[in-house]
């Protein structure tokens, strides 16, 4: 390697797995120097379309928070088997018990899951993060997250949207109309919090669900005393302006029944039929309603470790068909095939071309979890953020 040219050399490993790639601080000086140039994040990012998403999985136990790894092969859904690898990512010696918030390009944003501060930022593989400056705090409060990076000044924010039920309840009193509060962090330049303004919505509680053209995404519910629909997408471009998304013309939604998921380089819609299955819309040009096409409609099925469990409360998910419909819509493989996660946490493979749903088989896997969708790639040269 020391006798390649340093282009040839950032070239081949910027195809490496990233675990492979990590591995390669420990080799010798040479090898870390190269790990570490400020080009290959970006030579390695550049790929990031031609390989499959891995997976990080983050399992919520209530008696031990742990992040862990898997690579799933999508070109070759016949694999025997995955194994899940743990991460240390250092996440555990700032707070016992944590969320994932948002992720991108390689990065987590992980918050205190009881008090949601402090917030970090972190890479997984490479054992770095830097904590945020902590955000002022609410008696009562619900808090929805977001977190991208934006594309033209490659500036990583945070977003909070903060619904305060007290001022909601003075509002209510008053007959005003209801808000909730954004704020917002750009990573590594702001010592403090920035208050944006008031969004008249109310957002479930947790991450935003689709990072899209430097956008973040959520479905929020309008306010009664509010005009206009109760249901919409919310938009929050990193360039800080706020925007609303033409919902698909897919009949009655919740914020239980409908999420979203970016396929095909797409906004996508997911709208789940309880125990009828479920219906994919794709916004086939960014912004424009009339784009939205309903391009699959995923029957139900039982995943194999329903099917082979026989606790009394999988039995009753058996008989509500619940267990029968995927909960989310995680991710695309290159080969176009897509991937579901059920309400018990079984990994299944769907494919549009013979409409055939595969159990994906993964050895260990925790037992409860949270999939996150990543590229990943070694970012610390890009945040100043360490080695």
């Amino acid at each position: 390697m020391e006798n390649l040219p340093l282009d040839v050399a950032l070239d081949i490993l910027s195809r490496l797995p990233i675990t492979a790639l990590v591995r390669t601080k420990c080799v010798c000086r040479t090898w870390q120097a190269l790990a570490q140039d400020p080009r290959l994040p970006i030579i390695y990012h550049a790929r990031a379309s031609t390989r499959n998403p891995c997976l990080i999985l983050h399992c919520d136990s209530p008696i031990q928070n742990k992040l862990c790894f898997v690579s799933i092969n999508g070109d070759n859904p016949d694999q025997d088997g995955s194994r899940v690898r743990r991460i240390d990512a250092r996440v555990n010696s700032i707070m016992a018990e944590y969320q994932v918030v948002g992720s991108c390009n390689g990065l987590l944003c992980v918050s205190d899951a009881l008090y949601f501060n402090p917030i970090i930022v972190c890479n997984p593989f490479a054992g770095s993060y830097l904590e945020l400056a902590k955000a002022t705090q609410y008696a009562q409060e619900e808090l929805a997250f977001g977190f991208g990076c934006n594309s033209s000044t490659m500036e990583y924010k945070v977003v909070r949207i903060v619904f305060n039920f007290n001022t909601y309840r003075s509002l209510r009193d008053r007959g005003w109309p209801r808000k909730s509060d954004v704020e917002v962090l750009t990573v590594g330049i702001d010592h403090t919090w920035r208050y944006l303004g008031p969004v008249p919505w109310r957002l479930n509680p947790g991450a935003s669900e689709a990072l899209l053209n430097g956008s973040l995404h959520w479905v929020t519910m309008r306010y009664k005393n509010n005009p206009g629909p109760r249901l919409r997408i919310m938009s929050f471009d990193l360039a800080e302006d706020f925007g609303e998304i033409g919902l698909p013309d897919c009949g009655s939604l919740s914020v239980c029944n409908f999420h979203l998921v970016v396929l095909r380089g797409c906004l996508s819609a997911v709208h789940c039929l309880d125990d009828k299955g479920m219906e994919i819309w794709i916004m086939k040009e960014y912004k424009v309603r009339e784009s939205w096409s309903k391009d699959y409609i995923i029957g139900t099925y039982l995943p194999a470790s329903l099917r082979e469990n026989a606790r009394p409360h999988v039995e009753m998910l058996k008989k509500s068909g619940l267990g029968r419909g995927a909960s989310q819509v995680v991710c695309d493989w290159k080969n176009g095939e897509i991937l579901l996660e059920y309400v018990n946490g079984a990994l299944v493979s769907y494919n549009p071309e013979n409409e055939e749903l595969k159990d994906l088989v993964i050895f260990d896997p925790p037992k409860w979890f949270c999939s996150i969708v990543e590229s990943l790639f070694l970012v610390e040269a890009i945040l100043g953020i360490g080695a």
